[in-house]
């Protein structure tokens, strides 16, 4: 049976100096995939529920945060990603970053990752393959000029723009009166300047729509001085 997710895993840099590294991203990225023909006829059906992404690290792996979404720590070096739902033909993303210590030159496993879901159709829980991940660790200067992986950092930004607006929404349903404005705004000018860079529009879209969220809370419509 075809499995109800399609996950990809994408590293912020390929090689890593030996000496070590800080600050490397993991972007997880999964899509939702239909069940045959009369199910991709009913479009946006769940198609996998109660996902769960289950991290095993090596030794010289250590992670030191999260995006898009809470990291539980389990047995031994492991972490657990509870992943909630995905319907059909969505895109979500979560990444993990790291900090990885020196090693020998060559290339090094890092990470063992297993799936495990609900399928609602049978309601049977199901899992992937094992997926190991490995990292190449060279004494070559040039490492140290590599950029981020491009994909890796607009989804990084996109994630921490989302966490804020759900810190943002949380406080006020807490009826803390804590102020997200300059965290937002810095937030925004930094998907601008990343679209800038890469010419993706998406990124444009997103900074322009919280520019926009920003101006009318600041200046809400029907607001009349009057004398």
């Amino acid at each position: 049976m075809q499995a109800s997710i399609q996950p990809i895993f994408t590293w912020s840099q390929d090689r890593i100096l030996a000496g070590g590294a800080k600050n490397i991203i993991l972007l997880v990225e999964w899509k939702g995939v239909s069940q045959g023909e009369e199910f991709r006829k009913k479009s946006r059906k769940v198609v996998a529920r109660e996902i769960e992404l289950r991290v095993w690290l090596e030794s010289h792996v250590t992670v030191t945060g999260c995006y898009g979404c809470t990291a539980e720590e389990g047995e031994g070096r492991s972490l657990l990603l509870k992943l909630g739902k995905i319907h059909s033909g969505q895109r979500r993303f979560v990444a993990l970053e790291f900090t990885m210590s020196a090693m020998p030159a060559g290339i090094h496993e890092a990470l063992w990752l297993q799936w495990q879901y609900r399928q609602p159709t049978v309601e049977r829980i199901r899992e992937l393959p094992l997926k190991k991940l490995g990292m190449e660790y060279s004494h070559h200067t040039d490492v140290l000029g590599a950029q981020c992986c491009f994909q890796v950092e607009k989804h990084v930004e996109l994630l921490k723009m989302e966490e804020i607006l759900a810190e943002r929404e949380a406080s006020r349903a807490h009826n803390h009166q804590q102020d997200f404005t300059d965290r937002l705004r810095r937030q925004a000018d930094k998907l601008l300047l990343l679209a800038a860079r890469s010419g993706d529009m998406h990124l444009v879209k997103e900074a322009e729509a919280l520019y926009k969220q920003l101006e009318a809370e600041n200046n809400p419509l029907g607001k009349v001085v009057t004398r």
